[in-house]
């Protein structure tokens, strides 16, 4: 059975889309299409172009995705995505959307206009590179002169590409359930409760497109830069992914739930 997901952004939590795209692999359950933003497009982009979550994962653990800058003034940003792309090049066999296997949606938001883009052509790996750019925190990605940060600013479960192409019966995947406020909570976790407070409209709007909606959350104990606990966070959405497809087991067929 295939149908489309969309793959939301959330830093190292993203990790856990892999979990939970294995728990639906393991009840014949696949990708028929993919849209994703942010560090979705990056697990995106490496299933539509023909790798098992569990491969994605190792190479994962043993490659870091970013890294932190000299400093140099004018300030612009706090980290590089200079890792990733060199990830991405060494192991993204199809470079460009139309060769991949599946097919695959970017989403990032134009600075300019601070519309969502929609990339499903040309060169993937700039339009990754794109969708992980967010801001202050990485530099905006330049692709044909005009500048593009994190999809998620616009939309951080972005199914419009998957409504655009008259997907039905879309399998949302969003990894940044919101924790207790703790007013004693450090800088960076304070740093990503308000940023996901921020765009968090945008999913509740989307939630009522998907057929089946998978959110951990368990992972609200873990942070968008929890670069040490990859093969946690995917056990945290295989564990909670595999509880819910028994669930609706249990009512009845899989699909008579997402068709």
């Amino acid at each position: 059975m295939k149908r489309p997901f969309v793959l939301s952004g959330g830093g190292n939590r993203g990790f856990a889309h892999l979990g939970v795209l294995k728990a639906f692999a393991e009840k014949d359950i696949f990708p028929e299409a993919i849209a994703a933003t942010s560090a979705g497009s990056i697990i995106g982009a490496l299933i539509c172009d023909g790798y098992m979550p569990e491969e994605i994962l190792e190479l994962a653990v043993h490659n870091k995705l970013y890294s932190m800058f000299d400093w140099a003034f004018p300030l612009k940003s706090l980290m590089s995505l200079r890792p990733l792309q060199e990830f991405l090049t060494r192991y993204l066999r199809h470079k460009k959307f139309e060769d991949l296997p599946i097919p695959l949606f970017i989403t990032a938001t134009n600075m300019n206009t601070g519309h969502q883009a929609i990339f499903d052509k040309g060169e993937i790996i700039p339009a990754v590179i794109a969708a992980c750019s967010i801001p202050l925190v990485f530099p905006a990605k330049i692709i044909d002169g005009i500048a593009y940060a994190d999809g998620g600013i616009c939309s951080n479960l972005p199914l419009e590409p998957l409504l655009l192409h008259q997907y039905e019966d879309i399998i949302g995947i969003y990894v940044n359930p919101l924790p207790d406020y703790n007013e004693k909570a450090h800088f960076s976790e304070l740093f990503d409760r308000l940023m996901h407070l921020m765009i968090r409209e945008n999913v509740v709007r989307n939630i009522g497109h998907c057929s089946i909606f998978i959110e951990p959350p368990l992972l609200s104990h873990y942070g968008i830069f929890d670069e040490k606990k990859k093969r946690m966070i995917f056990e945290e959405g295989y564990k909670y992914a595999q509880e819910r497809l028994e669930t609706l087991d249990d009512d009845g067929p899989v699909d008579t739930f997402i068709g």
